[in-house]
């Protein structure tokens, strides 16, 4: 439910890019959705290179304050004289869709949607994201249990106090992890990534553009991280290890199409590459 803790009028911006690949987005009550929320198609179908701004049509008002206009937004322009142009008004969009559209990405993106109900139903979010629900609940039980000899855990896991792996409402089919030796050190995540690729398996590493999840996953001071960036630390060029911690995590993602073959092979990658 939004909530509103300062003076001055507030908007909320949602970005639902990984969510919306396995889970339908609900915003029937516009009280209780964003003010604007994005998302990507290509995330969810595969192709075409397109995303999605969904505006709260109370909150779309703030969008007509450009100071700048393209061709396809305005219905005059006049550059002799007094320079004056009229902006499209009827609807928001009208007023956005600056120069010439991707129509061939946005037939694509026609064909995309007829294809994914093909192959998963009439209500193809909603098979995918039980679907995805199933395997995640089960690859994060499985990686839980991994142990070295000696008793300690192979795999640390993070999420929200609140996620809950096998509710769809709680977790979304993503885990966050970081591999540990016998001795408690961790594996770097860039070292994860580039042995899970000679598995063919494909995981993405470091900060995930998620600055705020990793530091307070890996307890990251704000401090530190200034002194990890003096240190060469970059997002863009990240070290695995500062001041003696990890700066990055492991993110296995699973998809529509992911199967339990595939959950079962990187069970098995942790087990013969990291187990001691």
């Amino acid at each position: 439910m939004r909530t509103v803790s300062c003076d001055r009028p507030c908007l909320t911006l949602m970005d639902a890019a990984g969510l919306a690949s396995t889970m339908g987005l609900d915003l029937s009550d516009p009280g209780a959705s964003p003010d604007f929320t994005t998302l990507s198609f290509y995330k969810i179908f595969g192709l075409p290179d397109l995303g999605a701004l969904v505006v709260r049509k109370r909150s779309s008002a703030m969008m007509e304050d450009r100071r700048y206009f393209g061709g396809g937004t305005v219905d005059m322009v006049i550059n002799k004289g007094n320079a004056w142009h009229a902006a499209k008004r009827d609807s928001v969009h009208d007023y956005l869709e600056d120069g010439t559209l991707p129509f061939h990405s946005i037939i694509a993106l026609g064909h995309a949607m007829s294809v994914h109900e093909r192959l998963y139903g009439p209500d193809p979010m909603r098979f995918i994201s039980m679907h995805t629900t199933r395997l995640g609940a089960r690859l994060h039980r499985l990686l839980t249990q991994i142990r070295h000899s000696n008793g300690t855990a192979v795999v640390r896991t993070y999420g929200d106090e609140n996620s809950v792996y096998g509710c769809c409402e709680k977790q979304g089919a993503v885990i966050a992890l970081n591999v540990v030796r016998a001795d408690r050190t961790f594996v770097g995540s860039s070292d994860v990534e580039r042995d899970a690729n000679a598995w063919d398996i494909y995981v993405r590493s470091g900060s995930l553009c998620n600055p705020g999840g990793v530091a307070t996953y890996l307890g990251w001071a704000s401090e530190d991280l200034r002194l990890a960036y003096a240190d060469g630390h970059r997002c863009s060029n990240p070290v695995q290890f500062a001041l003696g911690k990890p700066t990055g995590v492991v993110r296995v993602s699973l998809g529509a199409m992911s199967t339990h073959s595939d959950v079962d092979r990187f069970l098995q990658f942790i087990r013969q590459t990291y187990v001691q």
